[in-house]
């Protein structure tokens, strides 16, 4: 692009914004008509069409293009740099202290920046993202690792998870003719989804799936024929086509313990939704000798090992599957026997390399604490975690050192006032993203100011005394009010 163009036409100078809306006066109380109006006040004839129709704005008071971002914002942005610089007192070329176009210009050139659509992002699962939640999860499922002395033993730790496979998935492309649309015939317009719960382990094998269909009863036309699905692959029907508790508990006594076998202690870790947590459950994993750790909220898509490598290649081929069959029965609705049948069929040609990739991206085998990287996190709440991690580091540096002393040293309260000064004025320095909170305020909701009761934390071992007592006592408050 030319960083510095020369106009070859006049025809944006020949008129003024006030020239421009007399015109439209003129136009619009039918003293004269719009080519008059054009010629009259040099005005070209589509550009006054164009604002006569509403189709465009008034003039701008800008020539070209329009900024990406509102002049406004973009002076905001130079400014919050100048901010920066001078809390910070840095030695810069800027004029009066605030950047120029031209230094953003390299500055968007040097990292590569450019303007994007933003992405939307759900607040909660920002918010969730909080290290000190992640941290204590990994430091949870480290101790019982070691603890059930699981470290070497991936067949012995397992996943599950739901999700929703549509009827008449659209991810496949076409190749077709250039300035034409492509269609595809379907059975309906809606777009029907049935829940299928999946589960493998760390050493790549996999439990028949649970196939939850929406309706009162099971019927034997929903099942997969004899030797095409995937054995042992269990069914369900529920009012909504959704997960259920008793569905749930059903599932894990009669087909989850059944395929992992007698060796114990057996880990399954999971996201705890409701529909997943019951006293009865718990109970029975206890029975049964199976440690359930509940995932934090909203992290699945960073932490659970079938979110993170399974369902993705899973649906694209279960895509590929639907498409192909409905290529030969257009117009036709996949039959409930026929999904079970192709739902099997995907979950048996799974690698299982993809299973295993899961469980190492999600960092439970091999464990690794690490996976997550810094760019994920909040940066303030980022910051505030290594600021406690050194903190803590230099209060057992002090311990240790106290130690090796013969007595306790007369110096200590020194020595920590000390250590908490230097990380103060460490951490003095005001950073970017401070200044960008101090301009962008977060709109308090008074209405969610209300009392809370807290069910569970980030992460925890759901299989313990602590819960079941917890889940008790709700049941019994629901129980008293429904008396009442």
């Amino acid at each position: 692009m030319v960083r510095n163009y020369v106009r070859k036409s006049k025809r944006a100078t020949s008129y003024t914004k006030e020239d421009l809306q007399r015109a439209m006066e003129e136009v619009r109380s039918g003293r004269i008509t719009a080519y008059k109006a054009s010629q009259r006040f040099k005005i070209p004839m589509m550009t006054l069409n164009y604002r006569l129709r509403g189709i465009r704005g008034v003039k701008s008071s800008s020539q070209g293009r329009s900024t990406a971002i509102p002049i406004q914002e973009e002076r905001e942005v130079l400014k919050i740099v100048g901010d920066y610089v001078k809390r910070n007192k840095l030695k810069t070329p800027f004029k009066a202290g605030l950047a120029g176009e031209d230094w953003f210009l390299g500055f968007s050139k040097r990292h590569g920046l450019s303007i994007k659509k933003p992405q939307s992002v759900e607040y909660a699962r920002k918010k969730s993202l909080d290290p000190f939640i992640i941290n204590k999860y990994f430091e949870l499922l480290k101790n019982i690792l070691d603890n059930l002395g699981l470290r070497d033993k991936p067949h012995l730790i397992w996943n599950l998870d739901e999700s929703g496979f549509c009827m008449d998935p659209s991810k496949t492309k076409v190749v077709g003719k250039r300035g034409t649309a492509a269609s595809r015939t379907t059975a309906g317009a809606g777009r029907e989804n049935i829940t299928v719960l999946m589960a493998g382990n760390a050493a790549g094998h996999k439990a028949p799936p649970l196939i939850i269909f929406k309706g009162k009863n099971i019927w034997n036309e929903w099942v997969a024929p004899d030797g095409q699905g995937f054995p042992g692959t269990a069914y369900a029907a529920t009012a909504n086509g959704w997960m259920e508790s008793n569905i749930f508990l059903k599932y894990f006594e009669k087909s989850f313990l059944k395929e992992i076998g007698d060796a114990r202690p057996v880990l399954l870790i999971y996201d705890g939704h409701t529909s997943h947590v019951d006293e009865r459950l718990i109970e029975c994993a206890l029975q049964n000798n199976v440690t359930i750790l509940k995932l934090p909220p909203h992290s699945s898509h960073l932490l659970q090992p079938l979110d993170l490598s399974v369902f993705r290649s899973l649906k694209s081929r279960w895509d590929t599957e639907v498409i192909e069959w409905q290529r030969h029965h257009q117009g036709q609705r996949i039959p409930k026997n026929h999904f079970s049948k192709l739902i099997g069929k995907v979950w048996m040609e799974t690698n299982p390399d993809i299973i295993i990739s899961g469980f190492r991206k999600g960092g439970i085998f091999p464990y690794n604490s690490e996976v997550i990287s810094k760019e994920h996190f909040d940066p303030l709440a980022m910051k505030r975690w290594e600021k406690h991690e050194k903190d803590n580091n230099n209060r057992n540096d002090i311990h240790v050192n106290d130690q090796d002393q013969a007595g306790p040293s007369v110096d200590q309260p020194n020595q920590i006032n000390r250590v908490i000064n230097e990380n103060a004025s460490e951490g003095s320095t005001t950073t970017f993203e401070e200044l960008l909170l101090e301009k962008v305020k977060q709109h308090e909701n008074n209405n969610l100011k209300k009392k809370r009761t807290k069910i569970a934390s980030g992460a925890e071992v759901i299989t313990s005394s602590e819960v079941v007592e917890r889940l008790q006592e709700k049941q019994q408050k629901k129980t008293t009010s429904e008396k009442e």
